[in-house]
């Protein structure tokens, strides 16, 4: 849920039971990485039946930025050697090169691609990572980078890259009309999942790649998404009397949903879902607004905000709803939290000397670092799949639009031109 939302929230049960709504904290710079990049070289391709002037658009511009983009390379840009046989190895180690990556694109007859690239390490003068990839002639170029930049990275990491998923997210079309959408991480493929023609809302990606959103298309608010992975979307769940549903989040095992139910006392609730039985189960019951729920990695555990102890402040508690326990304590207005990959951090917004930015919670250190800082508003931080990056909206450029940074805060990149976008979620499984 947007600050915007949230706010739009508290004003609207404010009507119905009387509420209110505001973080005041240390910036501290959060490193993305340990240690230094590794530095790369990536040769020109040899290209066999292929444009050149296409491949250096469509795959070695696209493959260095998504290397540039990894937070684990630096890219050696200047003064290259020309060569890339063996007898040149040591001239790309001289220019600075610890890895010297080659690539060979053929295009066969049929149009199917044939990629064949090799990683050298420059100082033992020997290769270190040798891949084939085949594609047909309908998968563009770009998509062989994004895997060849996803290996690399794996190879040096163990963990796999981002270049290859996707950031769903919900875009205003007209007053009165949200859909859902979906991106590729470099900005390109914008593809529209929804065509309800009202508010679609809060979109959560399951591991699987299933959907799940907060629509009104029925009128009353409900959640739809797919019960199997490439399915039908299909009503999910509805509050009884069609009251007010928001927020839903997947599970990890894909099995549960939480979400948030309102009363007619005008609070609201985080509640969760099994899909398999249909049995909803209420986690919080208490006064005012308890919202944006967040599981854990192994799903034992939920953040979510929560005004139950004045502002808005993200809380903790187990998935039954037991061991509740206030998480941030700086500031008078946290919100919207985001549990990271491998559960160590949490993600957050907090206003901030009047504005709004993005935090990141560590819980082994029990501290908060901010990511974000400027005059405009950063908000719905979403995680990478492999923690590196958050994505989130911002209005640094007016209307507001996709942006991701690295952890560091220095290395914002906006996504695409699209405006009226909020809610991101990013995910490998689409």
């Amino acid at each position: 849920m947007t600050r915007a939302l949230f706010r739009i929230l508290f004003s609207a049960l404010a009507a119905l039971a009387g509420l209110g709504l505001s973080a005041q904290q240390t910036e501290v710079v959060l490193s993305a990485t340990s240690g230094s990049k590794l530095v790369l070289a990536v040769a020109p391709p040899k290209v066999t039946g292929l444009d050149e002037a296409s491949a250096a658009r469509d795959f070695t511009d696209v493959l260095q930025r998504d290397l540039d983009e990894t937070g684990v390379f630096g890219l050696l840009k200047e003064k290259l050697p020309t060569a890339t046989d063996p007898a040149s190895y040591k001239a790309w180690k001289e220019a600075g090169a610890q890895w010297l990556l080659t690539t060979r694109l053929t295009k066969a007859p049929g149009g199917e691609v044939q990629l064949e690239a090799s990683a050298i390490d420059t100082n033992a003068e020997k290769v270190v990572f040798t891949k084939p990839y085949k594609a047909d002639r309908l998968v563009p170029l770009r998509r062989l980078a994004h895997a060849l930049s996803d290996d690399l990275v794996f190879q040096l990491t163990g963990v796999r890259g981002v270049a290859s998923s996707r950031i769903v997210f919900v875009r205003q079309l007209s007053p009165g009309v949200k859909e859902i959408f979906q991106v590729d991480r470099d900005g390109a493929n914008v593809l529209q999942l929804t065509r309800n023609g009202s508010l679609s809302l809060s979109p959560s990606v399951a591991s699987d790649g299933r959907l799940a959103y907060v629509t009104y298309k029925g009128g009353a608010p409900a959640i739809w998404g797919q019960r199997t992975a490439g399915g039908a979307q299909v009503k999910l769940y509805e509050a009884a009397g069609g009251g007010m549903v928001s927020s839903p989040d997947w599970s990890p095992d894909g099995k549960r949903l939480a979400f948030v139910q309102g009363d007619r006392r005008g609070n609201t609730d985080i509640m969760v879902l099994d899909l398999a039985t249909g049995h909803v189960r209420r986690l919080t019951d208490g006064s005012g607004i308890n919202t944006e729920p967040s599981w854990n990695p192994d799903g034992t555990q939920i953040a979510f905000t929560s005004d139950r102890e004045g502002g808005p402040q993200v809380f903790l508690m187990q998935s039954d709803g037991s061991n509740l326990r206030r998480l941030t304590n700086e500031g008078t207005y946290n919100a919207s939290p985001a549990w990271s990959p491998n559960g160590a951090m949490i993600a957050y917004v907090s206003r901030f000397e009047g504005k709004f930015d993005l935090f990141i919670y560590k819980l082994g250190e029990g501290k908060a670092y901010q990511i974000t800082t400027g005059v405009n508003t950063s908000e719905s931080p979403a995680w990478s799949p492999d923690e590196r990056r958050l994505v989130f909206t911002s209005n640094r450029f007016g209307s507001m639009q996709l942006f991701t940074t690295d952890l560091s805060g220095r290395q914002v990149v906006r996504l695409s031109d699209l405006t009226n976008c909020q809610s991101p979620a990013w995910t490998r499984a689409r």
